[in-house]
Protein backbone atom coordinates (compact mmCIF):
# COMPACT_ATOMS: atom_id res chain seq x y z
CA UNK A 1 0.00 0.00 0.00
CA UNK A 2 1.50 3.49 -0.68
CA UNK A 3 1.66 6.73 1.47
CA UNK A 4 -1.58 7.81 -0.21
CA UNK A 5 -3.44 4.22 0.52
CA UNK A 6 -2.40 4.65 3.85
CA UNK A 7 -3.26 8.06 4.60
CA UNK A 8 -6.96 6.75 3.31
CA UNK A 9 -6.94 3.53 5.42
CA UNK A 10 -6.06 5.70 8.71
CA UNK A 11 -8.85 8.68 7.34
CA UNK A 12 -11.33 5.48 6.93
CA UNK A 13 -10.52 3.96 10.71
CA UNK A 14 -11.04 8.61 11.86
CA UNK A 15 -14.12 8.26 10.40
CA UNK A 16 -15.70 5.08 11.75
CA UNK A 17 -14.12 6.09 15.08
CA UNK A 18 -16.42 9.50 14.83
CA UNK A 19 -19.44 7.39 13.96
CA UNK A 20 -18.71 5.19 17.15
CA UNK A 21 -18.49 8.41 19.05
CA UNK A 22 -21.79 9.60 18.11
CA UNK A 23 -23.21 6.11 18.82
CA UNK A 24 -21.55 6.81 22.16
CA UNK A 25 -22.82 10.08 22.85
CA UNK A 26 -26.58 8.31 22.51
CA UNK A 27 -25.88 5.55 24.68
CA UNK A 28 -25.24 3.29 22.25
CA UNK A 29 -22.64 1.20 23.33
CA UNK A 30 -23.00 -2.27 21.73
CA UNK A 31 -22.92 -0.47 18.25
CA UNK A 32 -20.08 2.28 19.32
CA UNK A 33 -17.95 -0.51 20.47
CA UNK A 34 -17.97 -3.01 17.10
CA UNK A 35 -17.42 0.31 14.68
CA UNK A 36 -14.22 1.51 17.10
CA UNK A 37 -13.21 -2.02 16.92
CA UNK A 38 -13.30 -2.00 13.36
CA UNK A 39 -11.16 1.65 13.41
CA UNK A 40 -8.80 -0.47 15.70
CA UNK A 41 -8.56 -2.78 13.07
CA UNK A 42 -7.89 -0.27 10.55
CA UNK A 43 -5.02 1.47 12.29
CA UNK A 44 -4.22 -2.40 12.62
CA UNK A 45 -3.98 -2.89 8.83
CA UNK A 46 -1.86 -0.38 8.40
CA UNK A 47 0.15 -1.30 10.96
CA UNK A 48 0.83 -4.43 9.17
CA UNK A 49 1.12 -2.91 6.00
CA UNK A 50 4.36 -0.64 7.49
CA UNK A 51 6.06 -3.90 9.05
CA UNK A 52 5.30 -5.81 5.79
CA UNK A 53 6.74 -3.36 3.45
CA UNK A 54 10.30 -3.10 6.02
CA UNK A 55 10.56 -6.99 5.35
CA UNK A 56 8.25 -9.68 4.95
CA UNK A 57 6.16 -10.68 8.23
CA UNK A 58 7.20 -14.16 9.90
CA UNK A 59 4.07 -16.58 9.20
CA UNK A 60 2.16 -17.05 12.77
CA UNK A 61 2.42 -20.60 14.03
CA UNK A 62 -1.56 -20.10 14.52
CA UNK A 63 -3.70 -19.58 11.90
CA UNK A 64 -5.95 -16.02 12.80
CA UNK A 65 -8.35 -14.54 10.43
CA UNK A 66 -7.36 -11.21 9.19
CA UNK A 67 -9.35 -9.48 11.71
CA UNK A 68 -7.38 -10.74 14.74
CA UNK A 69 -4.14 -9.94 12.82
CA UNK A 70 -5.04 -7.04 12.56
CA UNK A 71 -5.92 -6.75 16.05
CA UNK A 72 -2.72 -7.98 17.44
CA UNK A 73 -1.04 -5.81 15.44
CA UNK A 74 -2.66 -2.91 17.76
CA UNK A 75 -1.73 -4.81 20.87
CA UNK A 76 1.28 -5.50 19.79
CA UNK A 77 2.49 -1.77 19.36
CA UNK A 78 0.80 -0.77 22.38
CA UNK A 79 2.91 -3.38 24.71
CA UNK A 80 5.86 -2.45 22.61
CA UNK A 81 5.04 1.13 23.41
CA UNK A 82 4.94 -0.12 27.21
CA UNK A 83 7.99 -2.18 27.22
CA UNK A 84 10.21 1.14 25.09
CA UNK A 85 8.97 3.58 28.55
CA UNK A 86 9.68 0.78 31.09
CA UNK A 87 13.33 0.13 29.11
CA UNK A 88 13.85 2.74 27.34
CA UNK A 89 15.04 0.89 24.37
CA UNK A 90 14.12 -1.35 21.73
CA UNK A 91 12.51 -4.63 22.64
CA UNK A 92 13.61 -7.17 19.66
CA UNK A 93 15.41 -10.29 20.82
CA UNK A 94 12.96 -13.55 21.77
CA UNK A 95 14.29 -13.82 25.15
CA UNK A 96 13.59 -10.44 26.18
CA UNK A 97 10.60 -10.27 24.43
CA UNK A 98 9.13 -13.19 26.44
CA UNK A 99 10.43 -11.49 30.13
CA UNK A 100 8.42 -7.72 28.80
CA UNK A 101 5.43 -9.96 27.82
CA UNK A 102 5.50 -11.81 31.23
CA UNK A 103 6.34 -8.90 33.19
CA UNK A 104 3.46 -6.70 31.59
CA UNK A 105 1.15 -9.92 31.10
CA UNK A 106 -1.37 -8.15 34.05
CA UNK A 107 -0.77 -4.64 32.48
CA UNK A 108 -3.95 -3.36 30.65
CA UNK A 109 -1.65 -3.49 27.74
CA UNK A 110 -1.30 -7.17 28.18
CA UNK A 111 -5.18 -7.73 28.97
CA UNK A 112 -5.96 -6.34 25.68
CA UNK A 113 -3.20 -8.59 24.02
CA UNK A 114 -4.50 -11.57 25.92
CA UNK A 115 -8.43 -10.97 24.48
CA UNK A 116 -7.30 -10.29 21.04
CA UNK A 117 -4.96 -13.56 21.54
CA UNK A 118 -8.09 -15.78 22.39
CA UNK A 119 -10.40 -14.11 20.45
CA UNK A 120 -12.30 -12.56 22.72
CA UNK A 121 -12.65 -8.75 21.17
CA UNK A 122 -13.55 -10.20 18.24
CA UNK A 123 -16.34 -12.24 19.42
CA UNK A 124 -17.36 -8.79 21.51
CA UNK A 125 -17.67 -6.55 18.32
CA UNK A 126 -19.44 -9.73 17.00
CA UNK A 127 -22.04 -9.55 19.85
CA UNK A 128 -22.55 -5.44 19.34
CA UNK A 129 -23.60 -6.25 15.66
CA UNK A 130 -25.10 -9.70 15.76
CA UNK A 131 -27.97 -11.77 17.20
CA UNK A 132 -26.70 -14.90 16.65
CA UNK A 133 -27.06 -18.33 18.29
CA UNK A 134 -23.61 -19.41 17.71
CA UNK A 135 -21.98 -15.88 19.04
CA UNK A 136 -24.28 -15.29 22.05
CA UNK A 137 -25.56 -17.24 25.33
CA UNK A 138 -27.37 -16.80 28.32
CA UNK A 139 -24.71 -14.41 29.70
CA UNK A 140 -23.79 -12.82 26.57
CA UNK A 141 -25.85 -9.87 25.04
CA UNK A 142 -25.04 -6.03 23.52
CA UNK A 143 -26.90 -5.02 26.45
CA UNK A 144 -23.74 -5.51 28.81
CA UNK A 145 -21.63 -3.10 26.83
CA UNK A 146 -20.61 -0.09 28.86
CA UNK A 147 -19.26 3.45 28.05
CA UNK A 148 -16.15 2.43 29.91
CA UNK A 149 -16.03 -0.30 27.25
CA UNK A 150 -16.10 1.94 24.83
CA UNK A 151 -14.04 4.40 26.16
CA UNK A 152 -10.95 1.88 26.53
CA UNK A 153 -11.69 1.36 22.80
CA UNK A 154 -11.07 4.68 21.88
CA UNK A 155 -8.34 4.83 24.11
CA UNK A 156 -6.60 2.24 22.30
CA UNK A 157 -6.96 3.66 18.96
CA UNK A 158 -5.54 6.88 20.02
CA UNK A 159 -2.25 5.16 22.04
CA UNK A 160 -2.18 3.07 18.70
CA UNK A 161 -1.71 6.56 16.02
CA UNK A 162 0.07 8.23 18.66
CA UNK A 163 2.34 4.81 18.43
CA UNK A 164 2.64 4.37 14.96
CA UNK A 165 5.04 7.85 14.80
CA UNK A 166 7.30 6.15 16.88
CA UNK A 167 10.08 4.15 14.89
CA UNK A 168 11.33 2.16 17.75
CA UNK A 169 8.19 1.17 18.90
CA UNK A 170 6.87 -0.05 16.02
CA UNK A 171 10.76 -2.05 15.76
CA UNK A 172 9.87 -3.37 19.21
CA UNK A 173 5.92 -4.20 18.39
CA UNK A 174 7.17 -6.40 15.32
CA UNK A 175 9.07 -8.34 17.58
CA UNK A 176 6.35 -8.66 19.55
CA UNK A 177 3.77 -9.85 16.79
CA UNK A 178 6.22 -11.86 15.58
CA UNK A 179 6.90 -13.59 18.83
Amino acid sequence: MDPNERTAVIANAARLLQDSKLLFDHTRFASAFALAVLGVEEIGKVILDIWGSAAPLSKPAARRSAHIRKQAAVSSLLLASVAVREFSAEVDNEELVHRVAEAFRLSREGQFMSNVHVGALDKAKQIGLYRDDWLTDASLHADQFTEADVDAIFTIARRAIEAVEDPLIMNTGRAIYET
